[in-house]
């Protein structure tokens, strides 16, 4: 497949016009004085057919004493369209998608086998049938089906939700309810309201909200759901709370597509690249500067960050893929309501043969009456797991995330979404060979695996015991690896420092296009077992630098001396 163009990790897509726009779609009011801000906006927009789910989440600081949630929404919703969900659903989306930090550990040399990946592990549940489970039918086995959560989640209570007709005013309405609009909310509103879109308001209730430090909340997802043509993030209301940056997350379930924005650049950020170990538990600092570099050389761009099956989970995972009452709170739910009936509860086929005679040995020793309700129970099992499976069947989804930081002047329209015009794979090529050689370009392909990855590499440092080593096998940590096992990403960027972990000092494998990488020594080359942390200065002044992961500075020398011992100790045997 040929790869996208431009620069090796970065494509473009050709920006044209739209109308005017910046953050979350609406803005807050409040009955208290006080600055409101707002710092990030993540919009979940969940796409089938003719429908359309969206799911707003901004955060908020400010007055928390009676405050509402203005949005713009299309003109079909109302309030039997609105619902609010938990913050977790949001937050798997982000997570499930996020940047990530990478280890690759440099498998024993002396093996034969190639080197396993963190990923390849097996999660399958023996058994055998759908999701590891066994048949329903005969047999003592249950099939896992049985014990899917299929119902959509919701909240209640947090918000009171108002949607005005197309002649009310938003300012007049919000001022009868004692609420203060801010400066600039008729002007802005207007073109919308004009348009045949309509305001919805969402009264909260500030004992019901999560405060995440001081004066600030992370609010409750609100979701609506449409039948109108939906490709417009609406956000020009939202810059009448910005605090001067703002970040916007835009995350696509689509059925088949990976999705990008149209009437702005789309560009994919550095992917597969070497870094510094600090970078390990800082992701979210390090990916804030990195941001800031990108947007200052390619302006006005989105960033693709991931494109993958929303039933899978990227290389690695940082955590599990979308279960189904995910997918159904976040809007499969709205469109399972046109599923034909015969669809949703379909008819078990005939027993087979098999089937029939399993059914037969289990039933043999029951008593007529525990026969009778066990075969009810067999039937009703096996006609839920047929209606779950097709459930599953109809709920596959490519999940994609548009990220941009922006302020007024560098979000000058609305951001319009729309299939992109193939897929996209990148970021998880692996590496090969001692100099841990490994592909960071991004490539059109027909479906799509793409990730953001940064990788730090361990090399082999143990004495090796044979005579041809085969060296640059590059896999998992080691089993008496004792750090903790979970997958960094970068989170909560908005909130983070920009400059405390500086992306020049960082990033090793060299990105001309940005500037960074140019003069790094090579990735992994003084790694030890743990980590490859910085070198501490030597005790004394001196010039060796020598640092061993876990091991006080003071104590390297010796260290190091023992580990040559042993060396030398194992290599005199060997020739003995």
């Amino acid at each position: 497949m040929r790869s996208l163009r431009f620069a090796p990790w970065l494509a473009l897509a050709v920006a044209t016009t739209a109308e005017p726009a910046h953050a979350l779609n609406g803005f807050f009011a409040s009955k208290q004085e006080g600055p409101v801000k707002s710092y990030t906006t993540q919009v979940v927009v969940m796409k089938k057919g003719n429908t359309t789910a969206v799911s707003v989440m901004p955060d908020y600081e400010g007055p928390l004493e009676g405050f509402a949630v203005v949005l713009v929404v299309p003109g079909d919703v109302v309030a039997d369209h609105v619902s609010t969900l938990k913050r977790e659903f949001i937050d798997r989306v982000d997570a499930l998608s996020a940047p990530r930090f990478h280890e690759f550990w440099e498998q024993d040399p002396c093996d034969p086998g190639p080197p396993q990946q963190e990923w390849e592990r097996s999660l399958k549940v023996e058994g055998g049938g759908f999701l590891g489970g066994g048949s329903p039918t005969g047999g003592k086995k249950v099939a896992k089906e049985l014990f899917l959560d299929v119902q959509a989640k919701q909240k209640e209570g947090e918000y009171k939700v108002s949607v005005l007709d197309a002649n009310q005013s938003a300012v007049s309405w919000l001022a009868s309810k004692g609420y203060k609009a801010p400066s600039g909310a008729d002007a802005a509103l207007k073109p919308y309201t004009a348009s045949g879109m309509k305001v919805l308001i969402a009264e909260v209730d500030p004992k019901r909200i999560e405060l995440v430090g001081g004066d600030r909340a992370q609010l409750s997802p609100i979701r609506y759901y449409t039948e109108q043509p939906f490709d417009t993030i609406v956000a020009k209301p939202g810059i009448l709370d910005s605090p001067g940056k703002q970040e916007l997350f835009i995350y696509v379930i689509d059925p088949e597509q990976r999705y990008e924005t149209k009437n702005y650049k789309t560009i994919f950020p550095p992917t597969n690249v070497a870094v510094d170990f600090e970078v390990k538990e800082r992701m979210g600092e390090f990916y804030a500067g990195l941001h800031d570099i990108i947007l200052d050389k390619f302006p006005k761009s989105f960033l693709a960050e991931y494109a993958w099956p929303a039933d899978s989970c990227g290389q690695p995972c940082p955590t599990e893929p979308l279960l189904i009452h995910e997918l159904l709170s976040l809007g499969a739910d709205v469109f399972e309501k046109s599923v034909p009936e015969a669809e949703r509860n379909p008819k078990p086929p005939e027993l087979t043969k098999e089937e029939k005679e399993a059914r037969k040995n289990e039933l043999k020793d029951l008593k007529p009456k525990e026969r009778k309700e066990r075969v009810k129970q067999m039937d009703e099992e096996r006609t839920t797991v047929l209606v779950r499976k097709g459930l599953l069947e109809r709920n596959k989804y490519v999940l994609s995330r548009l990220h941009y930081r922006y302020d007024g002047a560098t979000l000058p329209e609305d951001p319009k979404i729309g299939p992109a015009a193939s897929g996209a794979t990148g970021g998880v090529a692996l590496p090969e060979g001692p100099k841990m050689q490994i592909q960071t370009e991004v490539k059109a392909t027909p479906a799509s695996r793409l990730q953001v990855r940064y990788n730090n590499f361990h090399p082999w440092v143990p004495v090796i015991h044979c005579d041809h080593p085969d060296r640059g096998k590059w896999g998992k940590s080691p089993p008496d690896y004792r750090g903790l096992r979970k997958t960094w990403i970068a989170e909560d960027i908005s909130r983070k420092s920009r400059t405390q972990i500086k992306p020049v000092k960082m990033v090793i494998t060299p990105l001309p296009e940005l500037g960074l990488g140019m003069s790094k020594k090579e990735p992994g080359a003084d790694a030890g077992a743990d980590a490859g942390t910085e070198p501490a200065k030597a005790a004394g002044g001196g010039k060796c630098g020598c640092s061993v992961p876990g091991v006080p500075a003071g104590a390297a020398g010796l260290f190091g001396s023992l580990i040559a011992a042993l060396g030398w100790y194992g290599r005199r045997r060997k020739r003995q």
